[in-house]
């Protein structure tokens, strides 16, 4: 059943309204019927007919929004999963123990130790290098052990390579299989986790973790709105079904993610024969389709404008596409037609800009009328002004992720060259320029921290990274503008005009936080803690 709108009135000496001035007010929150229906300063009269909840300092600001999230692809990864992230592993040894005291873990994934980590763990752990297959052999050799960095990163034991084909593999695109010098497998593999049997997830499994994923990761951090990526279509059903309830009191919008859910003719044909519901109910609709047209920086498959600093087989490289302009061009002509947004992973300038040539050739240089393409990834890495023009001939919406400030950027110019590094994450200078710059999660298990959005406020805020350089202090932004990354410029992007902001005849999705983020220490700002959630005008979660 889904949750049913609710009238009260909250009131606090700290209301950020996130309106385009940051507002904060003292004063009091008026709700009927899940909708806010005034915004009152402190002193003035309020309803008499309505129940007044006062939090005293504790800030209340709009529901966090999330812009793009995996929360089927989160639950699948760390269901019956050992966590490797860093931390609690700081080291190849750490994590051997981590195994070992988890190992009954192994009976919910039918056998296999599974133990998910997070990304450039080689970099982070004290060894400088990643995990060896005699290393997990370490952990057993009767049994199979996996573990995940990221998503695209796989170590195994001896006992799961027996398992596999390996010499069977393909090593094609951004598929590799390590080997030692004398050609024996290393037990490292990219983007070849589908290749282990592990038993699939039963529909039960999937459900109870879809559910646990969303009030652990998402809701307990005051989550109120996300764009999901589709996995699978049984998941997004899934999500479907228990959105805006109180099992999972958040509010979807769903990509298709295409080939990997479904493939482009498939779901197409799914949604002009009207499979794709749109909306399915109150709380989730399939908005549109989620492509990738380059790879990523680790691999050095992100499409950049100038060649990489790592070669790959000895020649120098500047990433790859996965599309030509022309079938781009088809692509939005078609999601035009059948009144989906494409939102396409271009983490490479010359990925945004092609797609953004694709985009003016479709609409005829136009962008009224027209659900703006999403560019995931950009404004993480911007090399040249240039690429700006191309976002906003096309009316793009770029998508970067403030928390991957700490995971990856201090290795993203390892990989592209030094010239990177003043143009990473240049949050100061979009905002300056006029950019309502957003931040979305990416949240898919590969590094928990980012799910919280205080997380990215800090990183925005500190700059800090996960070795703790800071990235680029110029382009720090303020608390407040790093708050609106996650409420009204997320709600903006997401083309959401009802969420974002606290103001008469928005819905009225409430957070109230512990303590002020503007008082605290800004490496701090992560741990302040959330105290209730209200959704829809009523209050879901008090987690104090």
């Amino acid at each position: 059943m889904s949750i049913a709108a609710g009238s009260m009135i909250v009131s606090s000496r700290r209301i950020f309204t996130m309106e385009a001035a940051g507002t904060v007010i003292d004063g009091s929150v008026v709700i009927r019927d899940g909708r806010i229906s005034e915004v009152v300063p402190a002193g003035a009269g309020l309803p008499a007919d309505l129940p007044v909840t006062d939090v005293g300092n504790r800030p209340v600001l709009p529901g966090f929004v999330d812009p793009h999230v995996h929360i089927e692809m989160a639950a699948a990864a760390m269901w019956g999963a050992v966590d490797c992230h860093t931390p609690p592993c700081g080291s190849i040894e750490e994590l051997v123990e981590q195994l070992r005291a988890h190992a009954y873990l192994r009976e919910q994934r039918g056998g296999w130790l599974v133990g998910q980590g997070g990304l450039f763990a080689g970099r982070r752990f004290a060894e400088q290098r990643l995990p060896t297959r005699v290393d997990l052999d370490r952990v057993s050799t009767t049994f199979p052990v996996v573990v995940r960095f990221g998503a695209h990163v796989t170590v195994v034991n001896s006992y799961a390579l027996r398992l596999i084909d390996v010499d069977g593999l393909p090593e094609t695109g951004d598929a590799y299989i390590g080997r030692d010098a004398d050609g024996r497998p290393t037990g490292e593999l990219h983007e070849l986790f589908y290749a282990l049997p592990i038993p699939a997830m039963t529909e039960a499994e999937l459900a109870e973790a879809i559910e646990q994923t969303g009030e652990r990761y998402l809701t307990r951090y005051g989550v109120t709105t996300v764009g999901e990526i589709t996995n699978t279509m049984a998941g997004a059903r899934r999500l479907a079904e228990v959105a805006g309830t109180d099992r999972l009191p958040l509010s979807i919008d769903a990509f298709v993610w295409a080939p990997g859910t479904l493939s482009l003719p498939d779901l197409f044909a799914q949604r002009r024969a009207g499979r794709l519901d749109d909306p399915v109910g109150p709380n989730f609709r399939y908005r549109g389709i989620k492509i990738f047209v380059d790879g990523g920086f680790s691999a050095a498959g992100a499409a950049v404008l100038r060649p990489y600093a790592q070669l790959r087989d000895g020649e120098p490289q500047s990433g790859r596409m996965a599309y030509t302009v022309d079938a781009l061009t088809e692509l939005v002509r078609t999601t035009d037609e059948l009144g989906l947004q494409l939102t396409a992973h271009v983490n490479g300038e010359w990925a945004q800009r092609e797609l953004c040539r694709a985009a003016v050739a479709a609409r005829g240089g136009g962008t009224d009328g027209y659900l703006p393409v999403r560019l995931e990834h950009a404004g993480n890495v911007l090399t040249d002004d240039t690429t700006l023009d191309y976002w906003h001939r096309a009316g793009a919406v770029p998508i970067p992720q403030a928390g991957f400030l700490y995971t990856m950027g201090s290795f993203i110019p390892r990989s592209m060259g030094d010239y990177a590094f003043p143009a990473l994450f240049r949050f100061r200078d979009l905002i300056d320029l006029g950019w309502p710059v957003c931040s979305s999660s990416d949240g898919a298990g590969s590094e928990l921290l980012q799910f919280n959005p205080l997380f990215g406020v800090q990183c925005a805020v500190t700059r800090r990274s996960c070795i703790g350089e800071v990235l680029g202090p110029q382009q720090r932004v303020t608390v407040m503008e790093a708050l609106a990354m996650h409420t009204s410029s997320a709600a903006a992007a997401m083309g959401l005009a009802d969420r974002g902001t606290i103001q008469a005849g928005k819905r009225a999705d409430l957070v109230v936080l512990a303590a002020d983020p503007r008082d605290a220490e800004p490496d701090a700002i992560a741990s302040i803690a959330v105290d209730s959630v209200t959704v829809n005008g009523t209050v879901v979660r008090r987690y104090t």
